[in-house]
C-alpha cells in the first residue's frame, strides 16, 4: 500500500502530457525492484512497456513478476532501442548513478517520438535537507556520481533539445523529523496530491520536459 502511494501521483499526472492511445510505448530506466512498471502496468492497460536495467539480478527478479514489460539489461547511456519508439521515457532517482548522464539524455532524446515526454527525478543537492544534515545527507552517497542542481539539469536537458514543460521539488523527506509523525504528514500529505512544487529547495527535483514535435 506505501509503494503504490507513493507512486500514485504519476498515475493521475502522466495523462496530463501523455496520449495513452493503444499502443503507446513506455521505456523507464533503471527500473530497480519493478515497482512503478508493475503498477503501470495496471494503471495504462493499453501501453506497450519496457524496462532497462544494468543490474542483472534486477532484470532475472522482476522477470519473474511482471505481466508484459519487455526486460532489457542495458546501461541507459547506450540505449539499445531504434530512434523514435517511445512516447514516453522515465527515470525515477538513477541518472545520479551514471558517469555520463548527458549522453542518458541524448540517447532519450534520439529514442522518443516527436512531441515525445521525458521524466527525471533525481536528489537535489540544493535542498534544505541536504544543507541541514551535511555529510549525513541520504542524497550524498558513494554512488551518486553524479549529482547536480536543478539549474545544471535544466540546461543540461535544454542544450539537448528538450524543452521544460514542468518542474520543480519536493518536499523536506531528507531531514530525519519530517519522515516521523505527525510531522511526516506535512511532508507526504501534499507530495501525495501534488507530487512536487514550483521551489528549489526540496528533497529531490523533478522534471517533465518535451521531445520538439
Amino acid at each position: 500500500m506505501r509503494i503504490r502511494l507513493t507512486y500514485d501521483f504519476w498515475r493521475r499526472i502522466l495523462p496530463r502530457y501523455l496520449a495513452l492511445r493503444n499502443g503507446a510505448a513506455i521505456l523507464e530506466c533503471g527500473f530497480g525492484p519493478g515497482s512503478l512498471l508493475a503498477l503501470m502496468e495496471g494503471w495504462f492497460p493499453i501501453a506497450e512497456f519496457y524496462g532497462v536495467d544494468i543490474d542483472r539480478d534486477a532484470v532475472r527478479q522482476v522477470s519473474q513478476v511482471i505481466k508484459r514489460a519487455k526486460l532489457i539489461m542495458a546501461s541507459a547511456e547506450t540505449l539499445p532501442m531504434r530512434g523514435e519508439k517511445f512516447d514516453l521515457v522515465l527515470s525515477l532517482h538513477m541518472v545520479e548513478h551514471l558517469p555520463h548522464p548527458q549522453r542518458f539524455i541524448a540517447e532519450s532524446l534520439r529514442v522518443l517520438r516527436p512531441g515525445g515526454i521525458f521524466v527525471i527525478a533525481t536528489p537535489n543537492p540544493a535542498g534544505i535537507g541536504a544543507k541541514i544534515m551535511g555529510a549525513k545527507w541520504s542524497g550524498r552517497i558513494e554512488d551518486h556520481i553524479s549529482l547536480m542542481l536543478p539549474a545544471e539539469w535544466r540546461d543540461l536537458l535544454t542544450r539537448n533539445g528538450f524543452s521544460i514543460l514542468k518542474e520543480g521539488t519536493t518536499g523536506l523527506s531528507g531531514i530525519p523529523i519530517f519522515r516521523k509523525f505527525p510531522l511526516a504528514l506535512l511532508n507526504w500529505g501534499p507530495l501525495f496530491f501534488w507530487g512536487f512544487f514550483p521551489w528549489k529547495f526540496g528533497e529531490a527535483y523533478i522534471c517533465i520536459a518535451k521531445k520538439p514535435v
